[in-house]
């Protein structure tokens, strides 16, 4: 018996190791994923079109994966960001403000520019995905629009798309140079760059100045691709790891080896759970001490008014509607004197009824509850 247990465990351990390695065989032949913006990537979601139609366009385009510590700071260069990672390092934000400064400009598509170069942005709510903009020489466009976002442009920034809602795009001088932020990364991709004015939308972006030469912005993309785990590693070792980890489990299914919480048995903590409050008011309930436990409740929201507010705890009932009028919220001043007045008589009373025992009880434990909420 013990034996055909064994090769059941090694048959199942054999082919879990064929399923896994069939699988990656299948997803090896599977088409190439490609990150999104990228210019190299021919999915709806790259922007390849656009950069080849700017190859053939434009003089001098290229891609850039360069630190922008690395970048060549002649004037009269563009550099193309579509929707980068964030920066979040000074230290690569002053180097990319170095490149501008130096006389070349910085075009920015990002959906969400809060928090790179400076630039503040607010919300607004899009009702369609087709939105009409205007720009700064009062020409109109039909645009495809994703973002909520909307650009707060600052004194000296000249606006150079808006709608409704407010900026799209801003252009701000740095030095001798400019960045041009725009909140719609979109436009310039494979499936929606030939929607509606989207190119020319680009276009006259791109003819705000005249360039030397362009540079397509990869460096923050593969800073991003870098980042991500499964890449940094082959395949193969990937692979290995997922099977000895099977492997690891299924020795200790086989040593018997048990999982799960460990079990405190009930004797150990039942003394210190609810069972001794419900214990104790189970006592008071039978033996009818109503009289001690509502002294009891009422002690306790005095204790608390100490604590939490510093009321005295020497001042009688009736003396504390001034200071506890102005903090409780949900409390009437007509029940909060109501309560003050009859809780004094109550107090000095020897014998209450159960009917008045759980009425007052109600009533302290509201308060109770308002003092330690509020």
């Amino acid at each position: 018996m013990q034996k055909s247990m064994k090769k059941s465990w090694i048959w199942l351990f054999v082919l879990l190791i064929i399923f896994v390695s069939i699988s990656v065989l299948f997803k090896s032949n599977q088409p190439k994923e490609y990150p999104p913006y990228v210019s190299t990537s021919p999915s709806p979601s790259g922007v390849k079109g656009f950069y080849t139609y700017l190859e053939e366009d434009a003089d001098s385009i290229k891609r850039s994966e360069l630190a922008p510590s690395l970048l060549n700071k002649i004037e009269n260069q563009l550099l193309l960001m579509v929707e980068p990672s964030l920066i979040t390092e000074q230290e690569v934000m002053n180097d990319y403000l170095e490149f501008v400064e130096a006389g070349n400009t910085l075009l920015i598509f990002k959906r969400n520019l809060e928090g790179m170069f400076n630039i503040s942005t607010g919300f607004g709510m899009i009702e369609s995905e087709t939105v009409t903009l205007e720009s700064s020489v009062g020409e109109r466009y039909k645009s495809s629009m994703f973002s909520q976002v909307r650009i707060l442009p600052k004194e000296n920034d000249q606006v150079l798309l808006q709608d409704e809602l407010g900026a799209i795009a801003i252009k701000r001088e740095i030095g001798n140079g400019n960045i041009i932020a725009v909140n719609s990364p979109d436009w310039l991709t494979n499936q929606y760059i030939l929607e509606e004015d989207n190119l020319e939308l680009v276009l006259s972006l791109l003819e705000e100045e005249s360039w030397n030469s362009i540079l397509i912005d990869e460096f923050t993309h593969q800073s991003a691709k870098g980042n991500d785990f499964i890449t940094v590693y082959p395949m193969w070792l990937l692979v290995a790891g997922l099977q000895l980890i099977l492997f690891t489990l299924l020795w200790l299914l086989y040593k018997g080896k048990r999982f799960g919480p460990v079990r405190t048995p009930r004797e150990d903590y039942v003394r210190f759970s609810d069972e001794r409050l419900i214990a104790l008011a189970t006592w008071y309930q039978k033996g009818k001490a109503y009289q001690d436990s509502l002294i009891n409740q009422a002690d306790y929201v005095r204790f608390i008014l100490r604590e939490k507010w510093g009321i005295s705890y020497q001042k009688e009932w009736i003396d504390l509607k001034n200071q506890l009028t102005p903090k409780l919220k949900t409390i009437k001043e007509e029940e909060i004197g109501s309560f003050l007045h009859d809780i004094e008589s109550l107090l000095q009373k020897k014998n209450i009824t159960k009917q008045e025992y759980l009425q007052w009880s109600k009533r302290i434990d509201r308060l109770r509850k308002e003092v330690e909420e509020g």
